[in-house]
């Protein structure tokens, strides 16, 4: 089937010209270019069947094989299977059991790769340079033919504890993913969409390697795949590989076809009646606080009415807005849809105070689901929302939404025909109709979870802590690089950052323009720069404050679908918004509007304090945040970077101070605007921005800012130990400060991070099965710089987790690593480089962060080279300028049984006490 030439408008608008618009011409709908692609079905007589979307200024090409098997195909009492065969086929070895695994091949490649399981299907997806697509489709091919090849039952077993691992640490580091497996267990019995996908450590302990055998023999084939590739290769080219690399797996040649596997998904569940007539189900967790989680089910992917649920979500988002804000018993909340294809659920999530609050909270939000939102929703708003959404996920094509599309609705286009759902689904007496049918009170189930008495242990599964000598598993991977890849710099190439326009307009506000991107978006940051040096509570409340105070009635950001959020960093306070190419007008005479009407309204503010310093609070109370909050005060002691604002700060500041920073700080001078995207030349982009802005002079204050200086780095060895009583996992950060970092190391900490990451999650995961992963990152500041280790492990291996990180750090001080070593850690970093240009916001916050850490548009442009000079001695000496010895340990977990285990170890721990008590259940 050839390629078909498929233009779509999202949504079908001209674009205006922008010379001709002035703010009274102004038209507040979303205006957007077409957006012309190619798109070629193939099916092949295997029953695989291949969808290609032609993007020719993608720089890469992606490829996802999507297999219509997934949690709801599990047998009974063997919950947890689909995701386990998924985590295995990383391991196969294609060729005897001296070949290279499959990962390893993946990493070797220069691919970005991963894998999910839902309950529908399971996605493996790899992103790469289009030369490697031809290497990584064979890959993929083989995957398919033997899924397990070469794997033996010492690779199960330590792979099933790793996944046990992750289960774990989903319960306890990340509880609302745990809850709502629960909610799904518990509220949807018996249902296939029922059970929990990745099922529970016990039911993934009794599952054997003959089990995953049996079931990908059964669901890893041809007629269970949908194959997408997205990137600059033709249909033509794209086709002639997959013939070839999957060739007998097409079917090609054979005398009798087979029909891609249908399935008829999963009905609507019935009435749920709980014991005893009870209205909402009572459970205890891991939880701090009680969490109140409230489920509709809803049509799934197959009914075609996804945009409504949508839609739904952000009529209930902004229902709950207007007044949970203001409700003391509430610590957060959150509203989301979840699609299957047989069905949906749109979920609220609330956290309270107190568990007596519950019910209470629960009629409120009955009552008020979709109401209470008259000035701040309609469902334009939310149609032009979704139209906006819809590009910038365009902007990353969704190659597994592919997949699933063509599954739900026969058909490859999923660009134009989530447009056409978009255009018929929210109209106004089809929407109408989803709501009356199914977001009634009645069809609601609610589930209450409740905090653990303390001591409530759980099982704990795992292999006890051993030591791993030397530094051999640094070089473990068992595959060569590619031919040529040796110089990162054919790999990592310059992201063009350097072609960005600089200019002024009239009254001084500096204007950096970037014309870049395949799709009709525009990223708008008004940025304003912060030289002092201070807490950023003044900034964010001010901001949040005059924004807040100005007369929103003229505002296009709503009307036109555009997104307008607004954040504080060290150094930079910034107002965003991301909109149709088309509406730059609309966000530039926004930005207009702020900066004419930004005094702060004393009683706009008085009103607004409360809430805003309930969420000071809230954050407070939640662990991650202290956590992290406790881990920044050592590593920045004594400086404004460790310095969280507190609520008896927020509530001190008055009116007047806050619209004395706004009139200091708030002119063109201290400002730049920052335009990425699909911009209009560079002239007519100028003479936009001058007509809109030019005519603001800002306010008449002279800035006294404290002079910048330097956080002292950390004296001593810092181990806090955060009270979580009855936790079966240690939730481990470690920071360690460098002195400042010029150009050059700043590219040899990106490679001891991706060697720190991956030696440790070859240790710890691999290895032992302690931890599903760990996390190295470079935390980059305009006055610092320090390096993170985030991991979570088994309670009984803390203290023998902790000496292996620390001892790792230690060695690569001492010795210097083999230059082999060193090259693949560089040519892993070289491998994802261009990615994290790839979005247009992603470029503008490049773009912010190099004024913000005072650097020229040029330095991402020099960065391969830099990467290319990393050696064994510079990375060794960048390891002897991290503070070792002076590490900030903060570990979140049970003190009763860790603090013992820390102190025998010879760790001196300061212990602090749960945030504060909460209610327990009867």
């Amino acid at each position: 089937m050839s390629p078909r030439l498929l233009a779509a408008a999202l949504p079908l608008l001209a674009t205006l010209g922008c010379a001709e618009m002035t703010a009274m011409t102004m038209s507040d709908k979303p205006l957007a270019k077409p957006i012309a692609y190619r798109v070629a079905y193939q099916p092949y007589p295997s029953g695989m069947r291949l969808v290609v979307h032609e993007d020719a200024q993608a720089p890469r090409v992606t490829m996802n094989v999507s297999y219509r098997v997934g949690a709801t195909d599990e047998p009974s009492g063997k919950e947890g299977l689909a995701h386990l065969a998924e985590h295995l086929t990383f391991l196969a070895r294609h060729g005897g059991a001296q070949s290279p695994r499959v990962w390893s091949r993946l990493l070797a490649s220069g691919a970005q790769f991963n894998a999910f399981t839902t309950h529908d299907s399971t996605d493996y997806w790899f992103t790469a340079p289009p030369e490697q697509f031809a290497r990584l489709a064979a890959l993929e091919a083989q995957r398919m033919r033997e899924p397990l090849a070469g794997l033996t039952e010492e690779d199960f077993r330590v792979e099933r504890d790793v996944v046990v691992a992750e289960l774990r640490e989903r319960q306890e580091t990340s509880p609302e993913g745990a809850q709502y497996a629960w909610a799904l267990t518990e509220l949807l019995p018996g249902h296939p969409y029922g059970r929990t996908v990745g099922g529970t450590p016990e039911s993934v302990l009794r599952l054997t390697l003959e089990d995953v055998r049996a079931f990908v023999k059964q669901h890893y084939t041809p007629a269970h795949a949908v194959v997408v590739v997205s990137g600059p290769l033709s249909s033509a080219d794209v086709k002639y590989e997959v013939a070839d690399r999957f060739s007998s797996l097409t079917g090609n040649g054979a005398t009798a076809q087979t029909p891609p596997v249908q399935r008829t998904p999963p009905p609507m569940p019935g009435e749920l009646k709980l014991p005893g007539n009870q209205r909402m189900l009572v459970k205890r967790g891991p939880v701090e606080h009680p969490r109140l989680w409230m489920m509709w089910p809803m049509p799934g992917l197959h009914s075609g009415q996804i945009p409504q649920l949508h839609a739904t979500a952000s009529l209930m988002r902004a229902s709950l807005s207007s007044y949970l804000a203001q409700e003391d018993g509430v610590v957060r909340f959150a509203v989301f849809p979840q699609v299957m294809d047989g069905m949906a659920l749109l979920v609220a999530m609330v956290e309270l105070t107190k568990q007596e609050d519950a019910q209470r909270v629960a009629e409120r939000i009955l009552d008020g689901r979709s109401s209470g939102n008259g000035r701040t929703w309609s469902l334009p708003s939310a149609r032009n929302a979704l139209f906006t959404e819809a590009f910038l996920e365009l902007e990353q094509l969704p190659t597994s939404d592919m997949a699933r599309y063509l599954r739900a609705t026969g058909q490859p286009d999923y660009v134009g025909g989530w447009q056409q759902q978009l255009n018929l689904g929210l109209a106004e007496s089809s929407f109408s109709k989803y709501l009356w049918d199914h977001f009634q009170r009645e069809r609601v189930r609610m589930m209450l979870v409740v905090p653990e008495a303390p001591g409530a242990g759980r099982t704990v599964v795992g292999q006890g802590f051993s030591r791993l000598p030397g530094a051999e598993d640094f070089g473990r991977w068992d595959v060569p690089l590619p031919e040529g890849t040796h110089d990162v710099r054919r790999v990592a190439r310059p992201p063009g950052l350097g072609e960005a326009g600089v200019f002024s307009l009239s009254n001084g506000l500096e204007v950096v323009v970037l014309r870049r991107g395949s799709m009709p978006m525009v990223e708008a940051h008004l940025v304003l720069h912060l030289p002092g040096l201070h807490t950023p509570l003044l900034p964010e409340v001010a901001l949040h404050a005059s924004w807040a105070s100005m007369d929103s009635s003229h505002l296009h950001a709503a009307k036109v679908g555009a997104r307008t959020y607004r954040n504080v960093l060290d150094h930079q306070a910034r107002v965003s918004a991301t909109a149709a190419s088309g509406n730059l007008p609309q966000v530039l005479d926004d930005l207009r509007q702020w900066l004419r009407d930004s005094d702060v309204d004393a009683q706009v503010w008085w009103r607004s304090q409360e809430g805003y310093l309930r969420g000071l609070e809230r954050a407070s109370q939640r662990t991650d945040q202290r956590a992290r909050r406790v881990l920044e005060a050592k590593l920045f002691s004594g400086h404004p970077y460790g310095n969280a604002p507190t609520v008896e700060q927020a509530r001190a500041l008055t009116p007047e101070q806050l619209s004395q920073w706004i009139d200091t700080e708030l002119r063109p001078g201290n400002m730049t605007l920052y335009l990425v995207g699909d911009l209009p030349p560079a002239a007519e982009a100028q003479s936009l921005a001058e007509s809109i802005l030019g005519g603001w002079r800002g306010g008449k204050g002279v800035s006294k800012a404290a002079p910048p200086r330097e956080p002292p780095l950390p004296t001593a060895r810092s181990v806090v130990l955060m009270d979580r009583p009855g936790a079966s996992q240690a939730d481990m950060r470690i920071g360690l400060r460098w002195p400042l970092l010029d150009a050059g190391q700043v590219a040899t900490a990106d490679v001891l991070t991706e060697l720190l990451q991956e030696r440790l999650r070859h240790q710890l995961r691999e290895r032992l099965g302690l931890t599903y992963g760990i996390q190295a990152q470079r935390d980059e500041r305009p006055l610092a710089t320090a390096l993170r280790l985030h991991t979570a492990v088994d309670a009984k291996t803390a203290a023998g987790a902790l000496e292996q990180l620390l001892a790792e750090l230690g060695s690569l001080e001492d010795t210097p690593l083999p230059a082999s070593v060193v090259e693949r850690a560089r040519w892993q970093v070289a491998r994802d480089y261009d990615l994290r240009f790839r979005t247009n916001a992603s470029v503008a916050t490049h773009l912010m962060d190099l004024t913000r850490m005072g650097r020229s548009l040029s330095y991402w442009e020099k960065y391969p080279e830099h990467l290319a000079a990393v050696t064994p001695a510079s990375l060794q000496a960048l390891v002897q300028q991290l503070s070792l010895g002076r590490e900030v340990v903060v570990i979140t977990g049970d003190a009763a049984s860790l603090r013992p285990q820390l102190e025998a170890a010879g760790f001196q721990v300061e212990v602090l006490a749960p945030a504060a008590s909460v209610a327990r259940a009867p």
